[in-house]
């Protein structure tokens, strides 16, 4: 009995995650893609409060997740040590690399005098830096529930979330390389993406 609450709070924790995650990226993709400031205003304030919810998540993911490995899967296994290394990994890059640069985009676009987005506001939006992050997070989330539902050894755990990674970088250059040239053609504009 006590297994199966543990397992519904991990998997709760889990949508969670993707709650936060589907919000932020939806915030992102406005805030790209928004042709006046104030809608760059109102979606970076979502993308700053979202991502919020990942602390959150971790905390349902992790503590019923390590009971599960303790009562049942022990460690040594690939896919579990793997996805709590990257658990780990994703909520340091949250706060260390995520909510500084949505915290500039509000911040710059609150700053911005225009009703069209700047020059300077456009390559706040477009940091590099920031996407990568971003899409490489999600990716590795659905690496993580690929892995927990796979149970793959170690080898196939690591090419799993590498895989992930690489398909989060070109998923980043992908959305960042389309809406570039979008706002370019739009604004007549020769910005370039910051790092």
């Amino acid at each position: 009995m006590l297994y199966n609450l543990m397992l519904f709070f991990h998997i709760f924790g889990t949508l969670l995650m993707f709650m936060g995650v589907a919000i932020a990226l939806t915030a992102l993709l406005s805030i790209l893609y928004a042709k006046d400031t104030q809608s760059i205003r109102t979606w970076a304030k979502v993308a700053v409060k979202s991502d919020g919810l990942i602390p959150i998540s971790v905390i349902f993911i992790l503590f019923p997740g390590l009971y599960l490995v303790f009562s049942t899967w022990g460690w040594g296994t690939g896919w579990i040590d793997l996805c709590l290394a990257t658990l780990i990994a994703m909520t340091i890059m949250g706060p260390v690399i995520n909510l500084p640069r949505l915290k500039a985009i509000l911040e710059a676009a609150n700053n911005e005098t225009n009703s069209s987005p700047s020059t300077a506001l456009l390559q706040t939006i477009h940091n590099r830096t920031l996407w990568n992050s971003f899409m490489i997070m999600t990716m590795l989330g659905f690496g993580i529930v690929f892995l927990m539902t796979m149970k793959l050894a170690m080898v196939g755990s690591l090419v799993t979330l590498l895989i992930s990674v690489v398909l989060g970088y070109v998923l980043a250059t992908i959305i960042l390389g389309k809406a570039f040239n979008s706002n370019k053609i739009n604004t007549g504009s020769n910005h370039t993406l910051t790092k």
